[in-house]
C-alpha cells in the first residue's frame, strides 16, 4: 500500500488526528484510514474500463493459435520419441562383433 498524503480535520477549533490516504496497488482504489483506531473511514473504488465483446472474441481467436502451436509441438515430440525408439530397436537387433584376437579388459587401468 502506498501512503499518499494525510489530511488534518478541524472541528470547532479542535484538531483531530490526520487521516491517511492510501492507494491500493491491486484494485487502484483509495482508502482513508484513521491512524488512532486503524479503521477505514472511507473508500473510493477506481474506475475500470468496461470490456468490449469484439476485443474478447479477437483474444479468443488468438488463443486458438497457441492451441495449434501446442498441438504441433506435441506431435513433433511424439515423432522424435518414435524415431529414437526405432533407432534403439535397430541397434539392439544388430549383433555386436567381437574380435577374438583381442583380450578383454580386466581393469580400467588397462585402458592406457
Amino acid at each position: 500500500m502506498y501512503f499518499m498524503n494525510s489530511a488534518i480535520l478541524e472541528n470547532h477549533g479542535e484538531i483531530f488526528m490526520s487521516l491517511f490516504e492510501i492507494k491500493c496497488p491491486l484494485c487502484k482504489g483509495t482508502l482513508w484510514i484513521d491512524p488512532a483506531s486503524g479503521k477505514v473511514v472511507d473508500h473510493q473504488s477506481a474506475d475500470h474500463q468496461k470490456g468490449n465483446f469484439d476485443d474478447f472474441l479477437k483474444s479468443r481467436q488468438k488463443g486458438t493459435a497457441w492451441d495449434d502451436r501446442l498441438k504441433k509441438a506435441k506431435d513433433e515430440e511424439a515423432r522424435r520419441k518414435a524415431e529414437i525408439a526405432e533407432k534403439f530397436k535397430k541397434a539392439a537387433s544388430e549383433p555386436i562383433e567381437i574380435n577374438p584376437d583381442e583380450k578383454p579388459m580386466k581393469s580400467p587401468f588397462d585402458w592406457d
